[in-house]
């Protein structure tokens, strides 16, 4: 394991994230894509590293408040509508006008997996945002139909751990901890690299607790996410829920 990184400053990461800003694709290329018209491929900023060390860095207790989250939900529509250059543009403008909001590390999360699935015809993240809109829209069934659809359809995307994940936290909300569980596995495996494996470690802790089941196991993938991920935002409550554990398994 690399020893862990030491925290960038907000400043800096924000400088940082700004010259990636500047090199993000055109939103003119939205417009071409919607005509039947196959923009110029342009290749990945080599900038990315900066959202990722962002993203990995960012104090979980940084943002404080929801000042421009009109600006996210703008972002949040166009990706679901398919304008993904649009959508990756403003969500950088917003986590750059509002660092301190809450939803900071969600957007950076979402401009780094349009960069990273952007593909001629773009089948796989149409179909994605198509599982976001019918989950944010409440209907849970069509989400999970449609995640179900794009694994089958897709199963060597990168985009299959994201609906898996998703199948993950809508069996979670429906009680269903085992398939809760047995989705945020396979998410957590560390052959994924996945970003979503230290929030899929997490949610298979949690819904193990809530489960009854052995607080062992809870704490085994507690004690996974903090070895393999020690700078992800969620350590600092997971050590808190590891120490609890811990005094339980003494009592």
């Amino acid at each position: 394991m690399s020893p862990r990184r030491p925290s960038l400053t907000l400043p800096v990461l924000l400088v940082a994230f700004a010259t990636v800003a500047h090199a993000a694709p055109k939103p003119s290329q939205d417009v071409a894509r919607k005509n039947g018209v196959s923009p110029t491929v342009t290749q990945k900023a080599p900038k990315d590293s900066y959202l990722r060390e962002l993203l990995g860095n960012l104090s979980v207790n940084a943002p404080s408040d929801t000042a421009g989250s009109g600006e996210y939900d703008a972002a949040g529509r166009l990706f679901e509508g398919g304008l993904f250059d649009s959508s990756a543009t403003t969500y950088q403008r917003f986590a750059l006008h509002f660092s301190r909001n809450l939803l900071v590390n969600d957007a950076i999360e979402r401009v780094l997996l349009i960069r990273e699935n952007r593909e001629p015809g773009d089948e796989p993240l149409k179909l994605y945002a198509h599982t976001l809109a019918f989950r944010n829209a409440g209907m849970a069934d069509s989400a999970a139909a449609v995640a179900r659809a794009g694994i089958e359809r897709f199963p060597n995307a990168r985009l299959r751990y994201h609906w898996q994940f998703l199948l993950a936290q809508l069996a979670r909300e429906h009680g269903r901890h085992e398939d809760a569980i047995r989705f945020a596995l396979v998410v957590a495996d560390s052959t994924s690299k996945s970003r979503l494996a230290p929030y899929a470690l997490k949610l298979a802790g949690d819904e193990t607790a809530a489960m009854g089941g052995d607080p062992a196991q809870a704490l085994r993938y507690y004690q996974a996410l903090l070895e393999r991920y020690p700078a992800s935002p969620l350590a600092p409550p997971v050590r808190a829920q590891v120490m609890e554990l811990r005094k339980k398994l003494q009592l």
